[in-house]
């Protein structure tokens, strides 16, 4: 289908078209410069909005305009991107014999800069527009902006022109991967435990859960129902918090526009210092949750990096993506091969025929006492928030998607269902399945990585898995020196696997520079 809307004067023609049997439409808002469409996918109600725009070339008229964007994007709750002839560039290298940077140019970047939007790279020509019998005009006026949660959903986006042909404007095309969209998993989001009366509201729910079964059936469910009133909170929240900061800053605006004209009077002035609070609050909330995105977790939140932890988390997203592949020694980008190219790579890899290997008896290894033994062996008790304030609460989470911090600051409400839960598994030596799921990404080992040995395999488990390993391992730290050599490197405190090697390759190279036939090591 397409939606078309003919020039009139300054405002030029804008035509919509898109695939009915792929995607359901509606329209959103016509202004004077652009028209907003909201499209939700018929196989799985995925939803974004796109904004076509033609921008007039008058500066009073480009500031219009890009008002009227503006407000598109906040009417577009969700994944926003917009395209169209900006009739403007941003930068020197964008038009040909550009000398000098505008004010409209500036202007234009800034725009860009305050709606938080990607300006994306553009392969395959500097240009899109051209004029003169020898194109002696030339710049990039068209070109795909797009939203912080657009570029979440599609992570492998490219901007590229197409060829010329009538027409004295390049066609521009932004390919976002052919990897299928699917529901994002749950994450839980750190920066919600600073949220008031948010623990109030946890244990709220969790006390009116109701599960019959063994302690792990119990607590794994209770966990999934749990998430699933957290994503209805988040989602609902996270709409409230973007439109109240956008309230007060257009608040804070007419209180500065005030301010230019008179002193403010004493009530105003208590309301900018309660908006700038609020602002800060809500800042401190944003920058918590791009920072945790962005694994840089050696900068501290107090350091006010919002846009860093941004540019962070959207770089490693595109790092780690895997878009295409080297396959039986041909490039694919087809999911489905990708994907049992996989399957096929790590089978082989972790499997292999156990007749080779030497038998091997145990006789006059080193052992433990039975004291030792039985202090190993005994229920697992105050330790277990010991062993869990010392992981840290920011990594990755896994396919439960709570992070540690989660189990840390909802101690009082988790601790009976946790330790029932430990205690069961210390009595029967087993627990609920979906505890031991584990999700494995493929993390590149160089840039443009193409071939599966290239990538370094990582597990990410869950929280209670990650708590009943750790408590296990501080157990056998006690003993382990006694039962690994001393000239050992691996499983020794302050010791690497790769030590012995390293070692290995310095004394064959200091033998070899002496040049000493006669020398040896052992």
């Amino acid at each position: 289908m397409r939606l078309h809307r003919e020039a009139d004067g300054s405002k030029g023609e804008i035509l919509i078209m898109w695939d009915s049997r792929t995607w359901a439409d509606t329209k959103v808002e016509e202004g004077n410069y652009s028209i907003t469409y909201k499209f939700e996918s018929i196989q799985n109600s995925f939803s974004w909005f796109f904004t076509g725009v033609y921008n007039p070339y008058s500066r009073s008229e480009n500031l219009e305009c890009w008002e009227e964007m503006a407000a598109m994007k906040e009417l577009s709750e969700g994944p926003w991107v917009t395209s169209g002839d900006f009739n403007t560039v941003r930068h020197l290298e964008e038009r040909r014999w550009c000398t000098r940077v505008t004010n409209i140019m500036t202007d234009f970047s800034k725009w860009i800069e305050d709606l938080e939007l990607h300006d994306p790279e553009l392969f395959g020509g500097k240009y899109t527009w051209f004029r003169g019998s020898y194109h002696q005009s030339a710049a990039r006026l068209d070109r795909f902006l797009y939203s912080m949660e657009w570029e979440e959903c599609f992570k492998n986006i490219k901007q590229s022109t197409l060829p010329r042909t009538v027409s004295d404007h390049s066609p521009v095309l932004l390919e976002c991967g052919n990897w299928e969209h699917r529901q994002s998993y749950f994450k839980f989001e750190n920066w919600w435990l600073k949220v008031d009366g948010f623990k109030e509201m946890v244990h709220g729910w969790w006390s009116g859960f109701v599960v019959e079964g063994c302690p792990d059936y119990r607590l794994s469910n209770k966990l999934k129902m749990l998430k699933q009133k957290l994503k209805e909170w988040s989602k609902q929240t996270f709409n409230e918090r973007t439109r109240r900061k956008n309230s007060l800053l257009e608040e804070l605006s007419e209180l500065d526009k005030i301010q230019e004209e008179r002193e403010l009077f004493e009530d105003e002035v208590l309301i900018r210092a309660t908006i700038l609070v609020e602002l800060e609050v809500l800042a401190k909330q944003e920058e918590a949750s791009w920072r945790q995105k962005s694994r840089a977790l050696w900068l501290k939140q107090r350091d006010n990096n919002t846009k860093f932890f941004q540019r962070i988390a959207t770089a490693r997203r595109r790092y780690n993506t895997i878009d295409k592949l080297l396959v039986k020694g041909e490039e694919t980008q087809d999911p489905k091969e990708i994907k049992e190219a996989m399957i096929e790579f790590y089978s082989k890899l972790y499997t292999e025929p156990e007749s080779w290997r030497p038998s091997f008896e145990f006789r006059g290894c080193p052992t433990v006492s039975a004291e030792e033994n039985e202090w190993l062996q005994r229920p697992f008790t105050e330790e277990v928030l010991q062993t869990i304030k010392q992981c840290d609460g920011d990594k990755a989470p896994g396919p439960d998607g709570f992070t540690i911090s989660f189990f840390k600051e909802c101690w009082d409400i988790l601790k009976e269902d946790l330790m029932y839960t430990i205690l069961n598994f210390h009595m029967r030596n087993f627990f609920e399945k979906s505890f031991n799921a584990t999700f494995i990404p493929l993390i590149p080992k160089k840039p443009e990585a193409m071939k599966l040995k290239d990538f370094r395999p990582i597990n990410l488990i869950g929280v209670v898995y990650k708590i009943i390993s750790k408590l296990i391992t501080e157990r056998l730290k006690i003993v382990i020196g006694k039962l690994v050599d001393g000239h050992q490197m691996a499983f020794l405190k302050g010791r690497q696997i790769m030590d012995a090697a390293l070692l290995a390759h310095e004394m064959v190279d200091s033998r070899v520079k002496q040049k000493n036939q006669a020398s040896y090591a052992s």
